[in-house]
């Protein structure tokens, strides 16, 4: 009988191994005390280094916020300046939205997460400029 469970831990521990060629930075970042203070690097969630897939300039997705009142529309488009995907099994935490990731000399705020259940996970970007001060 085969063990699936361990077959896809596998599958995943193998890929990551080949795509996940990139250094980065994660920095988990919490709100300032009121609207008017600035995000800060959250100390509860201290910044550690991984490695992940960085895509520059993903195709458009379309995101559905509220159902049209036309059934013939798709819903809004929404762009993305990059995309990162890697394993997470072992990461101290894990990121939300507005979390900062720095890879090559760039900062990066992450604004939606797809989980499909795996340890991989889908995080999309948007450049900032001094995102950490």
């Amino acid at each position: 009988m085969v063990d699936w469970a361990a077959a896809r831990a596998f599958t995943e521990h193998a890929c990551s191994g080949i795509f996940d060629l990139t250094p980065c930075r994660l920095v988990g970042m919490r709100t300032g005390q009121s609207v008017n203070h600035p995000e800060a690097e959250d100390p509860g969630r201290p910044p550690f280094d991984f490695l992940g897939s960085i895509d520059l300039q993903p195709p458009p997705r379309t995101m559905m916020r509220a159902l049209p009142s036309d059934p013939g529309t798709t819903g809004g488009i929404v762009s993305y300046d990059a995309v990162l995907s890697a394993r997470m099994t072992e990461w101290p935490w894990r990121p939300v939205k507005r979390d900062v990731v720095l890879s090559g000399g760039k900062s990066w705020r992450i604004e939606t997460i797809d989980r499909d259940g795996s340890d991989r996970a889908t995080c999309y970007l948007m450049e900032v400029r001094h995102a950490l001060g």
